[in-house]
Formats: C-alpha cells, sequence, structure tokens
C-alpha cells in the first residue's frame, strides 16, 4: 500500500497544516487512563506529534512510525534530549508488524490521511497489532466534506470499518477541536 501524497516533502515545504504544536485535547480527555497502567504503545503516522514524548513521559514504550524521515528524526531527538527511548521507526506501516501484539494504538492522524480504499486494510493491521483486550484510542475526523486529506471519517462508516465482532466501542465519546477548523471525534475501542 502506498501513500497518496508525499509526505516527507510536505515536511520540506512546511506544508503540514495537519499538525498541531502541542498535545491533541484527545489526549488531555485520555491522559487519567493513561497513566494507570502503561504498557507498550504504537503511534502510527506520528508525525512531529507531541503525543510521542507524551506517552514516554508517562511510562509508556513507545513504538513510533511514519513514512517521514523528516517526522523520524524529529521524534528521536525529541525523545533523546528529554532522555527517554523508544522505537521510532521509518516505514509502511502495511509491512510492519511488532515482535508482540501490544497494549495501546494510538490513532490520531493517520486513518484521515489514508485514502478510503486502504481503510480495510489499514482496521486488519491495527486488529493484528493489538493483543485481545488491548485498546484503540481513536480520534475520527470529521470533516463533513469530500476528498481529502484529510479524509472525513463519519462515524457510522467507522462502526462499519471496525465493526462490533472484532471491536467494543466504548459508550462514552468526545469532541476535539482540530487547527484545520474541523474537528475530531474521540472513541476508545477495545479488541475482541
Amino acid at each position: 500500500m502506498e501513500p497518496i501524497l508525499d509526505w516527507e516533502q510536505r515536511y520540506k515545504n512546511a506544508t503540514t497544516a495537519w499538525e498541531r504544536d502541542h498535545l491533541n485535547p484527545g489526549f488531555n480527555e485520555w491522559r487519567p487512563q493513561f497513566s494507570q497502567s502503561p504498557g507498550h504503545v504504537i503511534l502510527p503516522g506520528c508525525g512531529r506529534s507531541a503525543e510521542v514524548l507524551a506517552f514516554a513521559e508517562l511510562g509508556w514504550q513507545v513504538t513510533a512510525i511514519d513514512l517521514a524521515e523528516t517526522a523520524i528524526t524529529y521524534q528521536r531527538d525529541a525523545l533523546q534530549k528529554a532522555g527517554f527511548q523508544g522505537d521510532v521507526i521509518e516505514s509502511n506501516m502495511f509491512l510492519w508488524q511488532p515482535q508482540t501484539p501490544v497494549d495501546l494504538v494510538y490513532e490520531q492522524t493517520c486513518l484521515c490521511a489514508l485514502h478510503p480504499d486502504q481503510w480495510v486494510a489499514y482496521e486488519q493491521q491495527i486488529h493484528r497489532w493489538l493483543k485481545p483486550g488491548g485498546q484503540l484510542a481513536a480520534l475520527f475526523m470529521q470533516t463533513d466534506g469530500d476528498g481529502g486529506p484529510p479524509f472525513h471519517c463519519g462515524i457510522g462508516a467507522m462502526q462499519t470499518l471496525f465493526p462490533s465482532a472484532r471491536w467494543r466501542w466504548g459508550v462514552q465519546s468526545f469532541r476535539a477541536e482540530h487547527p484545520l477548523g474541523v474537528h475530531e471525534r474521540g472513541y476508545l475501542l477495545t479488541r475482541l
């Protein structure tokens, strides 16, 4: 599965409007849960997000994945400068697998950056990454528009993509505002 955009070139051209210069409000919403029992977390399409370091600070074993060398270099430097370690991997996430299933996948901007034709394969990949009972902290982008990226991740479509035969949806959700003038809906899903 190939990306639909040259993400590295976007970093080089400073055309990264999807990035926040702070933690996603969703991370702060979930912080009490993330702080209780740290385990191993994967952050796919991590970019230069502050969440990689924030998870490390909470005691999580961090695996951050991105296609863009600039993002990978940024995350490695940020972790090292703060005195933390983590696996920061430059890879197509459809080709990469953890050695053992993990406790949490933090989905922030990766799904909406993928063409919808790739979503089923992405759901299958996340399902493989997580151990039974592991959680997906998903921030589903709500653009209410056509095209992308970011692509609209309507909740009805997400419930079809992450079906009840494979996932248990948390009953609570929240809205996280995004700098692009859109918002995300945050849901915690459990892998069955």
